[in-house]
C-alpha cells in the first residue's frame, strides 16, 4: 500500500517573492495616522497663527481709530510703525493732527469700525466742524510690519478725510458783525453795532469792556470757534466773557491744497441777553464812588449763579480778607463738630497765648452765635488753632481758595498758604483773615452765595437764566443752616447792622471784615515794622463800626474794609437770595464803610 504524503501549509512573507506578513501591514497604519496628525497639527497651527496675527492687526487699527475719535494724539502716535515715526516726532505729529482739526474748526471726530482691505484697513471718518458742516470720507490705514509687530504707516494725508498726498489744509475766514450785548431786561443795549455804543454809556464802560486782539490765553479757544488770529474780539469785561456767544459763525473757504473742500457764508449771532442788572451796576458804582483806593463789588444770584453786577477790581484786586475769613473757620468747626451754635466761650479781651486782641480791647465771647456776631478774635483765633492748618486750608480750598474760578479768565486766585508752610501762630492768624491769606471780592461773594444756597457753590454765568445753576457741595445743608443763623446775628445785633436791607419782609445775613495792613494798637506802631509782623502774626484785628484812631489810623488807611452779605436769608415767593462781596481797600472798618455798600446793592437787586 502506497503511503500518503500531506501537504505542508504555505507561510506568507517568505522569501522568493512571497507576500509580506499581515503583521507588517498592520504596523504601517499607526505610522501613517501619526504623520497625518502632524500635518494636520501644523496646518491648524499655521491657521491659528495667521488668525492671531490678523487679530493683532485688527486690534491695532481699532485702537488707533479709538484714539483718533478721542483726539488723543499721543496714543495715536504710539500705534505708528517705526518708519512712520521716522517721518515725524510725537510733537510734530501732534502739531499736524491738532492743527488740521483746528483749521477745519472740528468739534468732534466719528468713525466706523476699521475694515480689512488687503494688508491694511480702511475706515469711514466723519469730522463734525463748527463752520463747514460734517466732512466725511474713507481714510486708508496701511500697515508696516505684521501681527503684533505691525504699526500704522501714517502719512500727512491721513490727518483728514479728503486730503491727498502733498496737500495741506488751509482756511480763509470772513467774520460776521459782532452781536449786541443786552442787559438783563432784554431790551437795554449795553454794547451794540460796529462802534459798540450803549444806551447807558455812563455805566457800560464799567462792565462791558473793550475789543482788541485776543490774548495768548484766549486765542486757542477762539481758533476752535473759527476766529482767525488778529480778528477783533473782546479782551475785557462782558465782551471777553461772552466771546463765544458774540462772535457768531464765521464764514470762509476750506481748501486742501488748491482744491476747495467746503465754503460757507458768515452768520451773525443773535443779540445776547446778559445777566447784568443795570440797577445793580448803578447802585454799586454810586455806593463805591467815594472809595479812596482799590474797591470791588460782586453780586451773585445764589441759586442760578447769575452775576447780576460787578464794579471796580471785583476779581483782580486781592487783599487780606480780615474777619470775613471767619466764615471758613466757623464752617469747618461746625462741619467737624468742633463747635455748635450753642457752644459757649469765655468773655475775654484777647486770645490768650496768641497776643491777638479783640477790637479796641473789648470784652467778647459767649455763645458761638454771639461771638460770630461781634467778631470775637478771642474765640476764633484759638478755634482756628484747634482746627489746625490742614483742616483750615482744606475748608478754604473747598470754598475756592487756591483755585481758578471756572468761566472767569484772568480772574485773580484767592490764596491761603499750604498747611505744611504754616506754624501755629500763622494758622491762628489765617483763621481770622490775616497773615498771608488774600481774597478777592469775587471769592467773598462766592463764599456768601454758597452759604445762601444750602452749602452748594453755584457755577457762575453771565447769561440771563431762570434755571438753577450746576453746583458743587462745599458744606452740608445742616452746616449751611447753622451758618445762616450766625450770619443773621451779625446783621440783627452785631457788627453788620448797616448792611440791613430796608425792604419789608426781607431779612439780611452777612459778615463784616477788617484786615489790618499795619498795626493799629499797642507799642508796635511803626508802619513798616508792623506790616512785617502782620505777615506772620497780627497784633490785632478790628471790626468795630467806629474808626480806630490809634497809631495814625484816623485816615483809615491802615485797614481794609470788607462786607459779605445776602438777602433774603431763605428763598421765598420766588425771590432768590442775592449774595454780595464788597471790598474797600485802606478804608476803615467793614461795618462802617463796606456794610452800607452791601445794603445799597442788595436793595437795588431786590427791587427796593
Amino acid at each position: 500500500m502506497t503511503p500518503v504524503t500531506r501537504a505542508q501549509p504555505r507561510r506568507s512573507g517568505g522569501r522568493g517573492g512571497r507576500p509580506a506578513p499581515r503583521r507588517s501591514r498592520r504596523r504601517l497604519v499607526p505610522v501613517v495616522a501619526a504623520v497625518l496628525l502632524v500635518v494636520a497639527g501644523v496646518a491648524a497651527y499655521l491657521v491659528l497663527h495667521a488668525r492671531s496675527e490678523r487679530a493683532a492687526e485688527r486690534d491695532l487699527a481699532k485702537a488707533y481709530v479709538k484714539a483718533w475719535t478721542a483726539q488723543d494724539f499721543g496714543a495715536m502716535y504710539d500705534d505708528l510703525g517705526g518708519v512712520a515715526k521716522g517721518r515725524a516726532t510725537k510733537e510734530r505729529f501732534t502739531e499736524i493732527m491738532r492743527g488740521t482739526l483746528t483749521t477745519a474748526t472740528a468739534r468732534s471726530v466719528g468713525a466706523t469700525e476699521p475694515k480689512r482691505d488687503g494688508d491694511g484697513f480702511t475706515v469711514r471718518v466723519a469730522v463734525h466742524t463748527r463752520l463747514f458742516g460734517t466732512l466725511r470720507g474713507t481714510v486708508e490705514l496701511p500697515l508696516e510690519g505684521s501681527g503684533k509687530k505691525a504699526g500704522i504707516d501714517w502719512t500727512r494725508r491721513m490727518a483728514l478725510p479728503g486730503l491727498r498726498t502733498g496737500e495741506t489744509l488751509s482756511r480763509t475766514t470772513q467774520m460776521p458783525a459782532r452781536a449786541d450785548i443786552l442787559a438783563r431786561d432784554g431790551s437795554t443795549v449795553l454794547a451794540g453795532g460796529t462802534n459798540r455804543t450803549s444806551d447807558v454809556p455812563n455805566i457800560a464802560s464799567q462792565v462791558v469792556g473793550v475789543l482788541g486782539t485776543a490774548s495768548k490765553e484766549d486765542a486757542p479757544a477762539l481758533r476752535r470757534l473759527g476766529v482767525p488770529d488778529g480778528a477783533k474780539v473782546g479782551t475785557s469785561g462782558l465782551e471777553r466773557l461772552l466771546n463765544p456767544e458774540l462772535v457768531g459763525t464765521p464764514g470762509g473757504t476750506l481748501r486742501a491744497g488748491d482744491r476747495v473742500l467746503a465754503k460757507v457764508a458768515p452768520k451773525k449771532a443773535k443779540a445776547v441777553r446778559s445777566s447784568i442788572s443795570i440797577a445793580v451796576v448803578k447802585a454799586a458804582a454810586a455806593a463805591q464812588a467815594n472809595a479812596p483806593d482799590v474797591s470791588g463789588t460782586t453780586v451773585i444770584d445764589s441759586r442760578t449763579g447769575e452775576v447780576l453786577g460787578f464794579q471796580g477790581s471785583a476779581w483782580s484786586a486781592r487783599q487780606p480778607p480780615g474777619s470775613t475769613m471767619k466764615i471758613v473757620t466757623a464752617a469747618a468747626a461746625l462741619e467737624d463738630g468742633v463747635a455748635k451754635t450753642t457752644s459757649t466761650y469765655p468773655r475775654e479781651t484777647e486770645a490768650k497765648g496768641f497776643n491777638v486782641q479783640n477790637s479796641n480791647g473789648e470784652v467778647c465771647g459767649g455763645t458761638l452765635v454771639e461771638s460770630f456776631a461781634h467778631s470775637c478774635n478771642s474765640v476764633f483765633v484759638p478755634l482756628g488753632a484747634k482746627l489746625g492748618a490742614k483742616r483750615l486750608v482744606e475748608m478754604a480750598e473747598k470754598f475756592g481758595f487756591n483755585k481758578a474760578t471756572p468761566g472767569l479768565p484772568g480772574a485773580a486766585t484767592s490764596t491761603i498758604p499750604e498747611a505744611s508752610q504754616m506754624q501755629l501762630p500763622e494758622v491762628a492768624a489765617s483763621a481770622i483773615g490775616q497773615g498771608r491769606v488774600e481774597a478777592t471780592s469775587l471769592q467773598i461773594a462766592l463764599m456768601t452765595a454758597t452759604i445762601a444756597n444750602d452749602g452748594r457753590q453755584p457755577t457762575l454765568t453771565f447769561l440771563r437764566t431762570s434755571k438753577a445753576a450746576k453746583t458743587r457741595r462745599v458744606i452740608s445743608a445742616k452746616t449751611a443752616a447753622s451758618m445762616r443763623t450766625l450770619m443773621s446775628a451779625v446783621i440783627s445785633n452785631g457788627t453788620g447792622e448797616d448792611a440791613r436791607v430796608g425792604i419789608s419782609g426781607i431779612t439780611t445775613a452777612g459778615k463784616t471784615g477788617t484786615a489790618e495792613l499795619a498795626s493799629t494798637q499797642g507799642a508796635q506802631c511803626d508802619a513798616e515794622a508792623a506790616a512785617k509782623a502782620a505777615a506772620a502774626q497780627p497784633d490785632s484785628v478790628t471790626d468795630a463800626p467806629e474808626p480806630v484812631s490809634a497809631c495814625g489810623n484816623a485816615d483809615g488807611k491802615s485797614t481794609t474794609a470788607w462786607m459779605s452779605a445776602f438777602a433774603p436769608v431763605t428763598r421765598r415767593n420766588g425771590v432768590d437770595p442775592i449774595a454780595v462781596g464788597v471790598l474797600r481797600a485802606r478804608n476803615f472798618q467793614g461795618g462802617a464803610t463796606a456794610a452800607p455798600v452791601a445794603r445799597q446793592v442788595l436793595t437795588a437787586a431786590l427791587g427796593g
